[in-house]
This record gives structure tokens, sequence and C-alpha cells, in this order.
């Protein structure tokens, strides 16, 4: 990998797929425990999502001991502090993020993207294209299928394979796994998946009930974090280190 930062976005315009949840439990992931210093751009305007939660999170560990220790023990053994979040509307990516790297001085590794749910938002065909990668989750829906492949043909055909643009790759990968789904219906779509020319990651994402729990002041447990590292045992169960060390396999070949 070039020492450049690498340029990552988890899309897709169909909304609930987990894109935010993904963006933050990879940049966790890969900041606090495999230790690449990892930013994360929020211009999913108007909510600023991930941005939100970090200020909640933040407000919980004044609340809460335990989080307070939790932290201080992840610094001690990692030497990791938080990776920073940059607000800003997705017109203005581009020059925010060259500021903020310009005036902090700090370095990422790796730079996350979250974005709105809609293409037809302004400035985000331009966001994608300068993208090195997209990874775009999808599941076993009918409907969510349609809009997914849709979606990632046209980001395929017009900016990944255009030499004008740095996005190098666009790969989809099951999400919200259930038990209970037949096998041959993976097997369909995988067919019209390839038949589309598209890539395909290996991991498969169950669907796990921590994916949408956050850190608390009650301190009920911790699912996706912006200021802790997934616990080791959930990253396993929930395949999101397999997701991380497929991603950073990709890269290193690339």
């Amino acid at each position: 990998m070039k020492n450049t930062p690498v340029n990552i976005a988890v899309c897709n315009q169909k909304g609930g797929i987990g894109k935010s949840t993904f963006t933050v439990l990879l940049a966790s992931y890969l900041h606090y425990v495999v230790g690449y210093d990892t930013l994360v751009v929020d211009c999913d305007y108007p909510q600023w999502s991930i941005h939100a939660q970090r200020e909640r999170e933040l407000a919980a560990v004044e609340k809460n001991d335990f989080y307070k220790l939790l932290m201080v023990r992840q610094y001690k053994q990692t030497g990791r502090k938080i990776w920073p979040i940059v607000r800003c509307l997705p017109t203005e990516t581009a020059t925010v993020v060259a500021d903020y790297i310009e005036e902090s001085g700090y370095r990422p590794r790796f730079v996350f993207y979250d974005l709105p749910g809609t293409v037809n938002a302004e400035g985000i065909i331009k966001i994608l294209s300068e993208q090195d990668y997209l990874f775009v989750p999808t599941k076993a829906d009918k409907v969510v299928m349609e809009s997914t492949l849709s979606f990632a043909n046209i980001l395929h055909k017009h900016l990944v394979q255009n030499g004008a643009f740095r996005l190098k790759a666009l790969y989809l990968f099951w999400t919200m796994i259930d038990r209970r789904e037949r096998t041959p219906l993976f097997e369909q779509y995988e067919t019209v998946i390839r038949k589309l020319g598209l890539s395909l990651l290996q991991t498969h994402i169950p669907y796990r009930s921590k994916f949408n729990k956050e850190l608390l002041s009650t301190g009920e447990g911790v699912g996706r974090s912006t200021i802790l590292a997934p616990e080791k045992g959930f990253a396993r169960d929930a395949q999101i280190e397999a997701l991380a060390e497929e991603i950073l396999e990709i890269i290193k070949q690339q």
C-alpha cells in the first residue's frame, strides 16, 4: 500500500442496509485493532449520523465510569487515540478534508466517507469518483437487490471502467443474512451479479442485534462504537474481522 490515504466508501442508495454501521465498525477495527490511522468524513447531510453518534458516545462516557475505564485500558494497550471525524456538506468534502489534514498534521492511512443515501444529492457523484474503493452492502431481498444492482452497475460502468477517474474497484457483499435463508437463493443472485461483471466479496455478514447498539449512558453494552474497538468475540462472530481482512488484502493486491 502506498503512503497516500486510501479513500473508501461503504455505500448504497437503498436505505437501512447498514452503510453507516459498517463505516463505523470498519473504521474502528482498522484504527484500534489493526493500528492504521483512520479518518471518517461524515457528509451524510442533514443527519450526519456518525458525527451525532460520536457526540452521544462522548456524553455517555462522561456519565459512565465503566466506559471511562474501557477507554483508558484501550489507550494503554494500543496507544491509539479516538479516530477523528470531519463533518461537512457533500459539496465541500475535498476542501474540508485537505484543510483538516494540513492544519492538524494528522496523516490517515484510510479515509472513510459516509454518504447520503441518494446519488442525486449535489456533489455525490464527484465524491464517488474520488474514492479508491466502493463496498456495497446488499441482502437477499428482491427490492433491495434490484435497487443495489442498478446502483452498482451504473457506478461500475461509468466510474470504475472509466480511466479518467480514481476509482479502482467496486465490490458488493452480503449482509443481514438470516440462518433461515436458502443457499440456492444466494446462488441465483450471485449468477446475476457475475453476468453483470460485478465483483462480490467472499465474506458474508450475519444479522446480529449488536449492529444496532452503541454506547449508552446506562451501560447496556457495546455494539458498534466510534471510540472503542469492537469486542473480539463480536468482531469474529459478526464477520467484521473477516470483512476488514478481505478488504485489506484487496488493497494490498492492487
